[in-house]
């Protein structure tokens, strides 16, 4: 199997994962009705998952990444939530468009797709640790993100998101899954 190909297969393997933690923690920390859409429709767009709190349903987009850059010197800082395709962004830049502005329309998708569901849309970002098979679950708004398509995972800006675990072992995380 060529590099790239294991690189493609370890993340698909760590979204999969990360997203079955998220549901999980999301169960464990009062929400109901959680559902994977991916099970209903694959690649759903920006969301991974469902639920309801406080009488509230949710539309989740889950981001699962290794908590330290490469080489382990240096925590992964932020992690893209709402994401644009690179032809996409592209073709907005070439129409003069600036990231602030590809920003909000992306923003504006994802509050569309929401509103659709009859949902308010939100994130869980998913930190783990390969090295000692560890995560983090984390949960908030995409409306306090700002004009932002990411969040910070720095350990302050966590500190400010409600946490779902922190550093929980899971014999699912091994390994392999280090960048």
């Amino acid at each position: 199997m060529s590099v790239l190909l294991q690189a493609v297969e370890r993340i698909s393997q760590l979204g999969a994962l990360g997203e079955q933690l998220a549901a999980e923690c999301l169960t464990r920390s009062g929400f109901s009705e959680v559902v994977n859409l991916n099970s209903t429709r694959r690649h759903y767009p920006f969301a991974d998952l469902l639920g309801v709190r406080g009488g509230v349903r949710f539309l989740i987009g889950v981001k699962t990444r290794n908590e330290m850059r490469q080489g382990r010197l240096r925590i992964n800082g932020s992690y893209n939530v709402v994401l644009v395709s690179n032809a996409k962004n592209q073709l907005l830049k070439l129409q003069g468009k600036t990231v602030d502005e590809i920003t909000q329309l992306a923003l504006e998708e994802v509050y569309q797709l929401a509103q659709a569901e009859g949902a308010v849309p939100a994130w869980v970002t998913v930190p783990v640790d390969p090295a000692t098979s560890t995560f983090s679950a984390y949960f908030g708004l995409i409306g306090d993100l700002g004009n932002r398509r990411s969040v910070r995972m720095t350990y302050e800006a966590r500190r400010q998101y409600l946490a779902l675990a922190e550093n929980e072992h899971d014999n699912r995380i091994r390994p392999h899954l280090l960048n």
